[in-house]
């Protein structure tokens, strides 16, 4: 039986918006270029570069004590349980708290909608979770919190020569809940082991591909 390898950061958009392109990508390895500009990624870097070794209730009162330590880690899993699936990709920063455990904190340069939020990012913060705990390699660790924090910038001005923008940060703690994230991975698999679904009337490429 094939494994499937799965990326977190695909579940938030490419898996909701068109199983055809998804398949393609991790079945058939069919490259997707994602949504996102790459600057969306620098600037992430560069934030993530500021807070290194900063304590997480410094940058919002909301979230739980403890120190950043580990930025950009890699992380892969074991199979999730009935299915040939494994997670792997790169987390944004792992806090450890104060009680020993650890803070998987991802962010997102995006409007601070709590229910846009939680519902398009929920399933990658489960995914981070559970391959750091059920690790392929090394020692597991316990995560205890997992959270988005947004970042929208608020108003932008010229100072010396430099454009510098301003933006208040939001904490969006996610609840965990295993048992939707289970049921997740297992409808992927289904799918994965299934037929190329059809292309979707609603996703750009599929209807590029279709007129040429």
């Amino acid at each position: 039986m094939n494994m499937y390898k799965l990326s977190p950061s695909d579940f938030a958009y490419l898996w909701n918006e068109c199983k055809h392109c998804y398949y393609q990508k991790v079945k058939l390895g069919v490259s997707h270029s994602g949504i996102f500009p790459s600057m969306f990624g620098r600037i992430n870097k560069l934030l993530q570069d500021s807070i290194m070794g900063m304590n997480l209730s410094d940058i919002h009162p909301d979230l739980p004590s403890g120190i950043i330590e580990i930025q950009e880690g890699f992380m892969k899993s074991v199979n999730v349980a009935g299915t040939n699936c494994y997670l792997s990709g790169r987390f944004d920063i792992l806090s450890k708290l104060d009680d020993g455990t650890y803070a998987i904190i991802d962010f997102k340069i995006t409007t601070p909608d709590e229910e846009k939020i939680l519902k398009n990012y929920s399933s990658q913060l489960h995914a981070y979770k559970f391959a750091l705990e059920n690790p392929a390699n090394g020692e597991p660790i316990k995560i205890s919190k997992m959270g988005v924090v947004s970042i929208n910038p608020d108003k932008m001005k010229l100072v010396d020569g430099k454009i510098i923008f301003t933006t208040t940060p939001k904490y969006h703690p996610v609840e965990e809940n295993m048992d939707s994230f289970y049921k997740l991975i297992q409808e992927i698999s289904t799918v994965l082991n299934g037929d190329l679904p059809s292309a979707s009337e609603t996703c750009g490429l599929c209807v590029y591909r279709g007129k040429f």
